[in-house]
């Protein structure tokens, strides 16, 4: 009777001490392999899809696995626990908009920016309290920035000084009933700067940087 052997991408994804995704190579195309370990099944992500596949069983069609580096696993959990962070954030609004549809839609996979949810800059998952924005612009500013998100409508602040920087509060409706709301960082006397938007009721997040 023969021995069973295992190939190693399957081994891979089988140990519980590594990550529950896999690159390979297929057919010359590179190819992301994933196990649902709750259901014990591997399955292969299709092509030109985000998360959705099919069960995979052709170990033999394997050309090359692409096996991550310490520094690429490292990256990678910091990239899913930054993803993770928004979503648990997101998950507290009140409003909503095609940017935190995004968040709660995004590949665990992926960073932030490769889920289009940021611009891949360095203050990524970098966030703000209103309660901290409000210590600078004033309660009644605050208030009515608040009550315009509450009423969807229009709203934005006079510049007010933020920590040497020029910070607008803005909040704005949409035609589809979403509504938008953020928090502009210029340096001073210019036009460039930080950007932050509007995850909850409670707190910004980085999202652009000029």
């Amino acid at each position: 009777m023969g021995t069973l052997t295992i190939h190693p991408a399957e081994a891979y994804l089988r140990n519980e001490k590594n990550p529950t995704s896999l690159y390979v190579k297929i057919e010359g195309k590179r190819r992301r392999l994933f196990i649902n370990r709750d259901e014990n099944v591997i399955g292969i992500v299709a092509p030109g899809k985000r998360k959705r596949g099919y069960i995979f069983t052709d170990w033999a069609s394997i050309e090359k696995i692409y096996y991550p580096s310490q520094n690429q696993e490292q990256e990678r959990n910091t990239d899913r626990k930054l993803v993770l962070k928004y979503q648990k954030l997101a998950r507290l609004a009140t409003h909503t908009n095609d940017w935190l549809r995004k968040i709660a839609e995004a590949d665990l996979d992926k960073s932030l920016y490769e889920n289009r949810i940021t611009t891949g800059t360095r203050i990524d998952g970098k966030c703000i309290g209103l309660a901290t924005i409000e210590k600078y612009c004033g309660a009644t500013e605050m208030y009515l920035f608040r009550q315009a998100i509450k009423d969807k409508k229009k709203f934005t602040t006079c510049r007010f000084d933020f920590c040497g920087y020029d910070g607008t509060l803005w909040c704005e409706p949409l035609d589809n009933g979403d509504m938008v709301a953020g928090f502009s960082k210029e340096y001073r006397g210019c036009l460039n700067g930080y950007y932050y938007l509007l995850i909850n009721n409670e707190y910004m997040i980085g999202y652009d940087v000029d």
